[in-house]
């Protein structure tokens, strides 16, 4: 696995790393040193923002699948990084970190970085595919929203305890993601059982000053498909677990209206919920 530090990886030039065991497989695809990784597509494309931002599902000839993402700025955005680092660099920390921690994440086995005189021209990351896993928001709609109960509140149960579990992790480490929605985390069916994994932290920091503000954002992401899946009851619940035992009396109805406050800044839309069917 790739790590770097937190901090821009070439000042002038190109720089391009890769887990040697992927050299090859990758090179096979147009992802080398010598090849012109701009351009190059995968076989599906997973997500895209505007013009310099494109993710790719593909498949390596020996079968392995990784996604490529890749940033290709125009010259009007090259100053937008400058002597900052860029979205591939910190989204490959934060993967570190987050495995550092114990939490569940993604392997980076190729990462790239061009630069002019300090200037992002273009970077990109190559992540490993967890198999088997599914959005968490997409499962909580399709899958998790139509089981019946106590099946439902069961797997709810699960998953909570998991996700307050590695939030307070995460945050007493000084790390915070800045984008926690329920997309950017994955789901995985195991045994009986369901797993985690944090993905997508571009975004991602290390604060030593402006913690609660960190801990608000966080939970706020969390909070925007909560507020229409999850009762006022359970997501007070979160709160107080995530504060733990050592929260003093009214912690958990203060941190809950921080939330909210933050939350109704851009008020998420209500999600269209079809009816549950009938439970016998």
């Amino acid at each position: 696995m790739i790590l770097l530090g937190r901090r821009i990886q070439a000042f002038h030039g190109h720089k391009f790393l890769a887990d040697p065991p992927w050299e090859k497989r990758l090179a096979s695809r147009g992802i080398a040193p010598d090849q012109d990784w701009t351009q190059v597509e995968g076989d599906e494309l997973v997500s895209q923002s505007g013009t310099a931002t494109r993710c790719y599902r593909m498949v390596l000839p020996d079968g392995e699948t990784v996604y490529f993402k890749r940033y290709v700025y125009s010259f009007k955005k090259w100053l937008e990084f400058w002597l900052r680092p860029g979205k591939c660099a910190v989204e490959t920390w934060a993967y570190g970190c987050l495995h550092e921690l114990g939490i569940p994440s993604l392997d980076v086995v190729a990462f790239a970085e061009r630069r002019i005189l300090g200037m992002l021209v273009a970077t990109c990351i190559v992540t490993r595919a967890v198999p088997d896993t599914q959005e968490l928001g997409r499962f909580a709609i399709d899958t998790w929203y139509h089981l019946p109960e106590p099946e439902r509140r069961h797997i709810y149960k699960q998953l909570a305890s998991q996700l307050v579990v590695q939030v307070r992790k995460a945050h007493q480490g000084g790390f915070y993601h800045h984008d926690l929605k329920w997309r950017n985390i994955l789901v995985r069916k195991e045994g009986d059982g369901y797993s985690l994994v944090w993905i997508d932290a571009p975004r991602a920091s290390r604060m030593h000053f402006r913690q609660r503000r960190g801990v608000v954002v966080d939970l706020s992401g969390l909070a925007r498909i909560a507020v229409s899946l999850l009762s006022k009851y359970d997501r007070m619940r979160f709160v107080r677990d995530y504060l733990g035992d050592e929260r003093h009396p009214g912690d958990a109805k203060r941190l809950y209206r921080e939330v909210a406050s933050h939350l109704g800044r851009r008020p998420p839309r209500p999600l269209a919920l079809p009816p549950r069917a009938a439970e016998g």
